[in-house]
């Protein structure tokens, strides 16, 4: 039967029950203003703790407690409606900034409360005190509503060693498990002890049940006659743009109304072996770890520790080498491990007492551990020298060893020479539609195997330093002149460098050969001649001239009362310049009279105010040049040979005295 509304000037009993004309405003099953974004609005603050408007975990406000004070209390104000034994979960978020371990702390809070706002009791969330470095982490409290609670409130407390100066801040608020709305079938019953009259105008009903109100002489407590419980489920949106996501394990990170933490996906167990050569069989994931294979404990990856469930495999005592495990799989309900040269074949089982070795060989194995295949009653796997089986023989437990073919050999040897020097691993598959063994060699054929450059255009006397580009194929290489011949003075290394003087210029062809580990050979032909030929000199650099014994002779005589130095010859075998000289008209003049080589000298001779002048016009030869000086000095001519190189242009020579006489 419904309860009748509420009359104003009324005479109520103890335990009548009345329905509001008004209703309540409808309870808010979140914390209003959690993330201080309507700045310190629906929050008290209590102890050290205050609002700022910066350093929040969004970006905007939060609560701050400074370093040098003790503690401090933020407390949302909105009355959160839980059933009785129901569970409200409250989170926050705490930054500890530059403070360092344990020097400031902070956590969320539940604060119960019973109808008369008498504070039951409170239950704390977990302690964020080891996140320095300016990250996030959340605390989380879920606690359950006591008997005589009406509502509960939300808090964030922050703590300090106040012996510093670095704060801690909390942000970001928020709860679930809190009733929206009003409860279903809220009444209000009389508890007044004795008969009153209501008041003259409707009271401000309360939302929360137990909660009570003065009406005149009668005292109104919301009651129901249901309890219905929600459950509420987040929607979870994440932001417009991706967030900075923080390298530290455990911090946190917002994106929309998603909140990430970082977690780390590796075995953090210290027996766990950081290997990729696994198996998974008999509810255990198997792992070489050198000469031994580790197993997990059953049905539980993660744990490599727990004694009486996970272990190890002797394997290294049942071989006959020290090599270390290279292959695992799973052949049957056993497990196969091999090495480089050996085979074993275990029994497994989820109880480590129940392990034991069935069958081991020595001189088969390999160290692929991607190719290793069970192909009905065979396990095909790949050798150094190709591919091979493992079978069961005259079917008994015992194993042997098989050979597929020395053709597929032939056509899988080059390419597993270049998947080993370029550590890249086969991988194979059985293909059951077709009864098939297939393996695939990453990355192979390689690109083509080639030599590359053409030798700088240098001329004699350079210096040079070049090195031939060698790509594809696969490395090392080898680079050789298989015909023809480096220029004079030049020679090439293994890899292609190219180094030495240049002796001398003019035309040369030769031949390079690249060879690379799989003996594939690609050739370069260098052919520099005419216009691509080498320089036989340069202008900017001079050149030798060989003398082997001979020399400059010169002579004197006195002529009229005038000495006079006359230079006879320069001998360059078989060629040489001979010079005399003579007076005509009382001028002394110098003649060139012979040289002996192929090219010309020009010369000319000419009185200038009195003075005889001879001037070397043009002296044209390959590389060779003589480089002379003349000087009068105490009235005595002195020609200096100063240099026996030249630059290919010719020599200037110009002869003169003032006041004197030349010889």
């Amino acid at each position: 039967m419904a309860a009748p509304f509420w009359r104003a000037g009324n005479l109520y009993l103890p335990g009548d029950l009345v329905q509001p004309i008004t209703q309540p405003p409808p309870n808010n099953p979140q914390v209003v203003n959690g993330g201080f974004a309507s700045g310190a609005t629906g929050w008290t603050f209590s102890g050290g703790a205050a609002y700022t408007p910066t350093d929040g975990y969004s970006g905007g406000g939060a609560v701050r407690l400074p370093g040098n004070v003790a503690d401090g209390v933020a407390v949302n104000n909105t009355m959160l409606v839980v059933p009785v034994g129901g569970q409200l979960t409250a989170t926050a978020m705490i930054n500890q900034g530059a403070s360092v371990a344990r020097a400031t702390s902070g956590w969320v809070e539940v604060l119960w409360y019973d109808g008369l706002n008498t504070l039951l009791q409170t239950d704390a969330g977990n302690k964020v005190d080891d996140g320095s470095g300016g990250a996030w982490h959340q605390s989380r409290v879920t606690s359950t509503a006591p008997a005589s609670a009406a509502y509960a409130k939300a808090a964030i407390h922050l703590t300090s060693v106040a012996d510093h100066n670095h704060p801690i801040w909390g942000d970001t608020l928020s709860v679930s498990g809190a009733t929206a709305g009003l409860p279903e079938g809220l009444v209000y019953k009389a508890v007044q002890a004795e008969s009153g009259t209501s008041g003259s105008s409707e009271p401000a009903w309360p939302g929360i049940l137990g909660q009570q109100v003065i009406d005149n002489e009668v005292i109104w407590e919301a009651v129901t006659t249901s309890r219905i419980t929600w459950t509420a489920s987040p929607r979870y949106v994440s932001g417009t743009t991706e967030p900075i996501w923080p390298e530290d394990i455990g911090a946190m990170v917002q994106d929309g109304t998603i909140n990430w933490r970082a977690v780390s996906r590796r075995v953090d167990d210290e027996r766990c072996p950081r290997t990729k050569v696994v198996a998974i069989v008999a509810s255990k994931v198997f792992a070489a770890d050198k000469d031994i294979v580790r197993f997990s404990a059953t049905a539980n990856p993660l744990d490599w520790s727990t004694a009486d469930d996970a272990g190890f495999l002797p394997t290294g005592l049942q071989q006959a080498n020290a090599n270390d495990m290279a292959v695992l799989a799973q052949y049957r309900a056993n497990l196969v491990a091999l090495n480089a040269s050996s085979f074993q074949n275990w029994q497994v089982d989820p109880d480590p007492a129940s392990m034991d070795i069935l069958d081991q060989m020595d001189g088969v194995g390999s160290v692929w551990p991607k190719a290793a295949v069970p192909v009905a009653n065979d396990l095909v796997y790949l050798s150094q020298l190709g591919v091979r089986t493992i079978g069961i023989a005259n079917a008994a437990e015992n194993l042997s060893a098989g050979d597929i073919g020395a053709p597929v050999d032939v056509l899988i040897q080059q390419a597993m020479l270049y998947a080993d020097r370029t550590n890249s691993p086969p991988l194979a598959t059985y293909y059951p539609g077709a009864g098939q063994y297939w393996l695939a060699f990453p990355n192979y054929p390689p690109p083509a195997l080639g030599i590359f450059g053409t030798l700088p255009a240098v001329g004699c006397g350079d210096l040079v330093n070049y090195a031939y580009v060698v790509a594809g194929g696969l490395p090392p290489y080898s680079v050789e002149v298989v015909d023809g011949a480096l220029p004079a003075g030049l020679s090439i290394d293994g890899s292609g460098l190219v180094t030495g003087e240049m002796a001398s210029g003019g035309d040369a062809i030769w031949t390079l050969r690249v060879t690379d580990a799989l003996g594939d050979t690609a050739d370069l032909v260098e052919d520099r001649t005419g216009m691509a030929g080498f320089f036989h000199y340069l202008t900017t650099r001079l050149y030798p001239v060989e003398v082997p014994t001979e020399s400059i002779t010169l002579s004197s005589a006195v002529e009229a009362g005038t000495f006079r130095n006359i230079f006879h010859g320069y001998e360059v075998p078989p060629e040489a310049v001979t010079l005399t000289s003579s007076v005509i008209d009382g001028t002394l003049r110098s003649l060139l009279q012979t040289i002996g080589v192929t090219e010309a000298m020009s010369l000319a001779s000419e009185v200038t105010d009195g003075t005889l002048r001879d001037i070397l016009k043009a002296y044209s030869v390959p590389a060779e040049a003589v480089q002379l000086s003349s000087a009068v000095e105490a009235g005595t001519l002195k020609q200096t040979l100063i240099t026996t190189n030249m630059a290919p242009e010719a020599i200037g020579l110009s002869s003169s005295v003032v006041g004197g006489t030349l010889a």
